[in-house]
């Protein structure tokens, strides 16, 4: 018996040997179904799962799959029968050079189910994010959707299509990978392009965030939207794959800014998407003292080390109708001394302090630095 499957110009063979007399029977192949097309965020081929049902007599037969594309990864091949076949190990025939061969042997003759995996380059994908928010609400909408590019070789038609976050297959014991179906894509012709939805609507925890950063801009407030990330699902312990992040802004008056980015965070981290600045919120920065003290000498009279002591103050004024929570980040080397009386932490090279500014209200913030020199450090 002869079967043989036309797909991803791939083909399945079963082979059943009769007597040494008489010549193997030929049967037509069973129309096969879509093929499965998994997109894996960590790695850059295709994985490919094709099925068929194939028509089994009792016994032995020889099971052969070949291919013509270059593409097709034949150190990725792999092969899963049904209950009720065995499998031996696999064999490459001396000079079929694009085939693979396996003994089966069927308990009972009738239809069993037939799965063949493996990776196929050349079949890119990028995807990219849409996010609306609208200014004073805590949850922002995520969407996402992929570019497939076929470049293989290889007809992938009729198909099924998805997106996993983690790599191809798993250990035994571990957690399924998260996958998303790519919706509305039944074939992939080679050659062509198409675009899709993959992540469907997500609500996700947002806050609004006003930052001055006085190495970057010590004037200016720029609107930092901080989403968290999901606490369950599969987004909880996979990041989605990097891509062009539009965020669309909504106001009370429902007109809308688009602003765009790059989505990019950790599983489980808090995630930044910078909005542009805020030019309703005006801040002021002024040095207030500038004075060295603690000198020291050294034997010939010379200054060889003091501090130099710098007092600053920032006076902020919100001119927008809602509380604005500001989070000012200064530089600060680990030689120096800082000193406030406001909320800060500490952090590589810096010190984020807290201020908030009631709508329509101006609140001032100070802060001092002591820059150790010399013999002072």
């Amino acid at each position: 018996m002869i079967r043989r499957l036309h797909a991803l110009t791939a083909a399945i063979a079963v082979i059943g040997w009769a007597t040494a007399e008489a010549a193997p029977e030929v049967h037509q192949v069973a129309a096969p179904m879509p093929s499965e097309v998994a997109l894996c965020t960590e790695t850059s081929d295709a994985l490919i799962r094709q099925h068929v049902t194939a028509q089994m007599r009792e016994g032995e037969s020889v099971l052969t799959f070949s291919w013509s594309s270059d593409n097709l990864d034949a150190g990725s091949v792999r092969l899963r029968a049904a209950e009720g076949l065995s499998l031996g190990e696999t064999v490459r025939p001396s000079g079929g050079g694009k085939s693979l061969r396996w003994t089966v042997t069927a308990r009972d003759a009738g239809e069993y189910p037939v799965t063949v995996s493996y990776l196929l380059k050349g079949i890119s994908w990028s995807p990219s994010y849409r996010m609306t928010w609208a200014p004073g609400a805590e949850e922002a909408l995520l969407r996402g959707y992929v570019t497939v590019t076929n470049g293989s070789g290889v007809k992938l038609d009729p198909i099924t299509a998805e997106v996993v976050l983690g790599r191809p297959g798993m250990a035994v014991g571990e957690p399924a990978q998260p996958t998303f179906p790519i919706m509305g894509v039944d074939a992939l012709p080679q050659g062509t392009a198409v675009r899709a939805g993959f992540l469907p609507p997500v609500s996700l925890r947002a806050r609004l965030l006003h930052r001055i950063d006085s190495e970057q801009a010590p004037e200016r407030v720029e609107r930092i939207l901080v989403v968290e990330p999901p606490q369950s699902g599969g987004l909880e312990r996979e990041a989605l794959p990097k891509g062009p992040l539009s965020v669309a802004i909504e106001d009370e008056e429902a007109t809308w800014e688009l602003v765009r980015g790059e989505l990019s965070y950790a599983a489980g981290e808090s995630m930044e998407v910078p909005l542009g600045a805020e030019r309703d919120i005006l801040v002021e920065r002024r040095l207030l003292e500038r004075s060295k003290v603690r000198l020291e000498f050294d034997r010939l009279g010379r200054v060889c080390g003091f501090d130099t002591v710098e007092r600053y103050e920032l006076r902020v004024s919100n001119h927008t109708d809602r509380r604005a929570q500001l989070e000012v980040v200064e530089t600060v080397l680990d030689t120096w001394d800082f000193e406030t009386q406001a909320l800060y932490v500490t952090e590589a090279g810096r010190v984020v302090m807290r201020l908030e500014v009631p709508a329509a209200e101006e609140s001032t913030l100070q802060f001092t630095l002591i820059k150790h020199s010399g013999t002072r450090i």
